[in-house]
């Protein structure tokens, strides 16, 4: 019987092929195994924001800002002591947004005596009666180089950024916060603040803080292109 043999120098060749690829070929008619390559640890994606600090305000002074804006005329006044002259009314009220805008509403301005002795004045501006600024005049217990964020803290405030520094006269400094600078929100609108001082003299320091939130659409639709039309109260 004969016996057909593979010459030696084949088998020897596919010896060497297999070692050469490292895995033995798979037997004829099996389907290949494919050993997949590890999976790639992905990259970790930063989700954490850096948080904007916003505006601090504190209950612990004697007449705390949430004690007057927001609220109306008769609640105003019951927190202040007697009216300081006439006071002053237009029928427009306006905003910087960030144009100057004015549209129609009945606004009144008045100074009040600080009944706590802290200041000596409390200017309040209404919007249709409800009080959207406030203006505390002379604080009576500032002592030494005057410093804005010392009469911020004298109302209860502390604002994230320094404000912008002017000389709108002579002889006058005045810091000015911007709705994005003070970044401060009482009963969900918007303000922006001022401080100013003639001199170095603390009797003549004022801080401000008068609303300055987006006209709503019924505000929008009473925008007026003329200044405000101002006369004095009775």
């Amino acid at each position: 019987m004969r016996i057909n043999t593979l010459p030696s120098v084949r088998l020897a060749g596919l010896a060497l092929l297999a070692a050469a690829c490292g895995n033995p070929a798979p037997p004829s008619g099996a389907t290949p195994v494919i050993t997949p390559a590890p999976a790639k640890a992905a990259s970790p994606v930063a989700t954490t924001a850096t948080a904007v600090p916003l505006a601090q305000l504190r209950e612990d002074v004697p007449f705390p800002l949430t004690r007057i804006v927001g609220r109306p005329v008769a609640e105003v006044q019951a927190e202040l002591g007697e009216a300081l002259g006439k006071g002053m009314a237009r029928e427009s009220c306006v905003r910087y947004v960030p144009a100057r805008t004015f549209f129609s509403c009945h606004y009144t301005l008045q100074s009040y005596a600080d009944r706590t002795g802290n200041f000596a004045a409390v200017q309040v501006g209404y919007e249709d009666g409800i009080a959207t600024e406030v203006a505390y005049d002379g604080w009576k217990s500032g002592t030494g180089a005057f410093t804005p964020e010392a009469l911020l803290t004298a109302v209860g405030l502390t604002l994230p950024e320094a404000g912008k520094q002017s000389a709108p006269a002579e002889n006058v400094r005045l810091w000015s916060w911007f709705n994005s600078q003070a970044r401060l929100k009482i009963a969900g609108k918007q303000y922006r603040v001022e401080v100013s001082i003639v001199g170095d003299d603390w009797a003549r320091s004022r801080v401000q803080v008068l609303q300055n939130d987006p006209l709503t659409p019924e505000q929008q639709a009473k925008t007026r292109e003329l200044g405000p039309l101002v006369s004095e109260s009775p």
